[in-house]
């Protein structure tokens, strides 16, 4: 029998296998549904997992595990026939996603939250890291195929960012590599995504934008990164970025995440030894 005992209890599922590993997905309803489509009340958009492919509910303070349209569900290894309660700490499997079942605390709660965002976030400049990145586009991918969205990736690399750590210290770099992040992240929509891909390197995913909007974007940031003074500890410098991007229509399935990835990568040294300062694509018809 799982009891909420107190206001202060409350049921959750946390995700243990790689893929979004210690996400915490709080069950507030007495039912909710869990799968990959983004109108379940837990959406899981991870390999093998159907739909809407399981389903839990609450009665009598006890939470049941279900399963839907026979998708494969395991509970503590075994499969899932008929509905089965579940205990704090049970694990669940849907597909490729392994979850525990847990009875939570608020304390409980921010812990999770902190190692979550310790797995997803770089240290330095608090953007997401070339892991959460790489799943996300993924996903993204998958997602753009089925709607016949467009999906942009814009690549982005700090021209001579090496002059700068030998001229003026590593300390200065780091500064210039967190005041760079917030810059960025004021050039971006909420639901768009930057990440730190390494070093002195950025990458944009721009969902749902036309092939000019993404142009005119790239553009827009390589201005603002050369007219933007990084000023620290009595230190004034000017720099200049370098910027590739691939976008991509969304209809062509022989297009794979991996192909967006190395085109923009492509487009951002085509950058580099053009000279950098610029875009490329330089225009629409490339």
């Amino acid at each position: 029998m799982i009891a909420t005992r107190d206001d202060d209890k409350f049921p959750c599922l946390v995700v243990t296998s790689e893929e979004a590993l210690g996400t915490v997905h709080r069950l507030d309803q007495r039912h909710e549904c869990l799968g990959s489509d983004k109108q379940a009340d837990i959406y899981l958009p991870m390999r093998g997992v159907g739909a809407f492919h399981a389903e839990l509910s609450e009665n009598d303070q006890q939470w049941l595990l279900s399963s839907c349209d026979d998708h494969l569900t395991l509970h503590k290894d075994k499969l899932v026939q008929a509905p089965i309660s579940l205990s704090d700490g049970d694990g669940i499997e849907l597909g490729n996603v392994k979850l525990k079942f847990r009875i939570f605390d608020q304390e409980d709660l921010r812990y999770h939250a902190a190692l979550r965002q310790l797995a997803i976030r770089d240290g330095l400049t608090d953007l997401y890291n070339v892991r959460f990145f790489a799943d996300a586009l993924q996903k993204e991918h998958e997602y753009s195929f089925r709607k016949q969205s467009s999906l942009a990736l814009l690549f982005m690399d700090i021209d001579h960012f090496k002059l700068v750590n030998d001229r003026f210290g590593h300390a200065y770099g780091d500064f210039v590599l967190k005041e760079l992040a917030s810059l960025l992240t004021t050039k971006i929509r909420g639901y768009d995504l930057l990440a730190r891909y390494g070093g002195e390197e950025f990458v944009f995913m721009v969902r749902e934008e036309t092939q000019q909007a993404v142009h005119e974007l790239a553009h827009r940031i390589c201005s603002d990164v050369r007219e933007h003074v990084f000023n620290h500890i009595g230190i004034r410098s000017q720099l200049t970025a370098s910027i590739g991007y691939f976008w991509w229509d969304g209809k062509d399935r022989e297009t794979s995440a991996e192909d967006i990835l190395k085109k923009a990568d492509d487009h951002l040294y085509a950058a580099k030894d053009a000279g950098r300062d610029r875009v490329i694509p330089a225009n629409l018809e490339s």
